[in-house]
């Protein structure tokens, strides 16, 4: 395998020091004006209720798209539909050269040594050892396996907020994706902070919000079990509410006064606000990105900066994604660069 990765990667015999030049092209987020047509990099995200898949430069422009439901049969399903995109995806980017590398992100808890997967309820029955080896084996290039907020944050500092700021791209970057449930990425710059098992950002555990001793909600968190947005619609219909729709995001659109969603989104405001200072006080980094169905909304941004004003004098800087629903797939595509670019130096040394 490690021949055929190396042999696909690098072409017909590129020289040591066109290798140098493309790893530190890749490194430095952008090739230079030599490396135009040099290969296309693939990132998948997949998350608990969709599946988006692009295939882009290596300067991050985007060539391909495709977007599926997350497969709800599990097991090989999710492999299989990650196969097909980058099939589809090659042949729609057209002759604009070899996918080189691939990135993928799944809703769990990726080991950084192993590459084995947990805590990933929304794939059933998914081969959860080494998915590094499983993946590349099946997609035939060298494969990035991480935890799909994560590779949110990762995304966003390569071609988001930190794309023209030294400040956040230095400073540190935490993404918050809120919707289906809660998550944290992390990144500095490109490198990401999993932690010793892979589970560094795993905010739906902080005690805020529900009882962390109940048994009931150890399987999905504490601050996950109140805010989760099955549980805010839940929320608005135990008040007596009766705007149409089914899920939170729906009930969120009828832009008419409602004093029982005022209440729900109010009080969802008062403990993002307290978990965004836990993370502030722990990591201080220069900006929180917020993502995901629920936490891309402006109005929730807005109430969470007005309750974080009155907890901290100086609240940590607050805004919505740039990347918006691509920001996974962006994360995905630069892991995948940094991973070819660990190959070419591997074989260049």
């Amino acid at each position: 395998m490690t021949q055929a990765v190396s042999d696909r990667t690098l072409g017909a015999g590129p020289s040591a020091s066109a290798r140098t030049r493309l790893a530190r092209a890749l490194r430095q987020g952008a090739p230079d004006s030599g490396m135009s047509g040099t290969g296309l990099l693939f990132g998948c995200d997949v998350g608990g209720t969709k599946v988006q898949s692009v295939i882009c430069d290596l300067a991050g422009t985007v060539l391909a798209e495709a977007r599926d439901a997350t497969p709800r049969a599990g097991g090989e399903a999710v492999p299989d539909l990650i196969a097909r995109h980058l099939a589809q995806l090659t042949i729609d980017a057209g002759d604009a050269g070899p996918v080189l590398a691939a990135g993928i992100g799944l809703p769990g808890t990726v080991h950084p040594v192993t590459g084995d997967l947990s805590r990933a309820p929304n794939l059933p029955a998914m081969p959860s050892r080494d998915l590094r080896g499983a993946l590349s084996a099946r997609l035939g290039l060298p494969v990035a396996v991480e935890n799909d907020v994560t590779l949110a944050a990762l995304g966003e500092c390569w071609r988001g907020h930190g794309a023209d700021s030294a400040a956040v791209r230095e400073g540190g970057l935490a993404f918050v994706a809120l919707g289906t449930g809660i998550g944290m990425g992390l990144a500095w710059g490109d490198r990401m902070l999993r932690g010793a098992r892979g589970a560094a950002g795993e905010i739906a555990w902080l005690p805020i919000g529900g009882d962390p001793a109940d048994p009931g909600v150890h399987e999905i968190g504490a601050l996950e079990s109140v805010v989760a947005g099955e549980v805010l619609a839940e929320s608005y219909r135990a008040r007596g509410g009766t705007r149409p729709g089914t899920t939170f995001r729906e009930l969120t659109r009828d832009g008419t006064p409602d004093p029982l969603m005022e209440e729900v989104l109010q009080e969802l405001a008062g403990r993002v606000a307290r978990a965004v200072l836990s993370i502030e006080a722990v990591l201080d980094p220069a900006l929180v990105v917020f993502g995901g169905g629920i936490g891309s909304g402006a109005d929730l941004l807005a109430r969470v900066e007005a309750e974080l004003a009155q907890l901290s004098p100086e609240p940590v800087a607050c805004r919505i994604s740039r990347l918006g629903n691509r920001a996974g797939a962006m994360g995905a595509a630069r892991a995948a660069a940094l991973t070819l670019c660990d190959r070419l130096e591997e074989v260049t040394a």
